[in-house]
């Protein structure tokens, strides 16, 4: 199974699949964050998934995605 890693890399791909993660950050629990992306292939613990959610408005940032 793909880990977060590769999602950062398909999702920079994959606009469709990034604006999925978006939703569900906005609109879900971190359980189901964490279900969506077993669905989708990817293990992603719930622990991750709760940061994703605690820190939503800063992945907000322009900064996300350049380097």
């Amino acid at each position: 199974m793909k880990n977060f890693i590769d999602f950062v890399i398909e999702a920079a791909k994959d606009s469709k699949l990034a604006q999925e993660l978006e939703k569900h950050i906005v609109d879900s629990d971190h359980g189901t964050i964490a279900e969506w992306f077993r669905s989708k292939g990817y293990d992603v613990h719930e622990d991750e998934c709760k940061k994703l959610k605690d820190n939503k408005d800063d992945l907000k940032n322009i900064n996300v995605g350049y380097y």
